[in-house]
């Protein structure tokens, strides 16, 4: 028999597979040193363009502001009523 999954764990593996693709592109980006690429974190902290810090930049950017919104889609889930429609 297969096993199902939850909507949560499909949600959670798309959320990771889109981190692991903007690290990816991170590493690419970094790695080909694009004239005027100047990587601010947040708008506070300067990172440099090198593969690493285009990572860090893609990673923390995608997966902040992505997870932000998949807490709240949990948040907004956990209270609605289905037997209430």
């Amino acid at each position: 028999m297969p096993r199902r999954l939850s909507g949560r764990q499909v949600i959670y593996a798309v959320y990771a597979a889109i981190v692991s693709i903007a690290a990816l592109m991170g590493f690419v980006l970094g790695a080909i040193n694009p004239e005027g690429m100047d990587p601010t974190l947040f708008f506070v902290v300067d990172l440099p363009a090198t593969p690493v810090g285009m990572v860090i930049f893609g990673v923390s950017t995608v997966g902040v502001g992505l997870g932000v919104l998949l807490l709240l889609v949990a948040f907004v889930a956990d209270r609605y009523d289905d037997a209430a429609v």
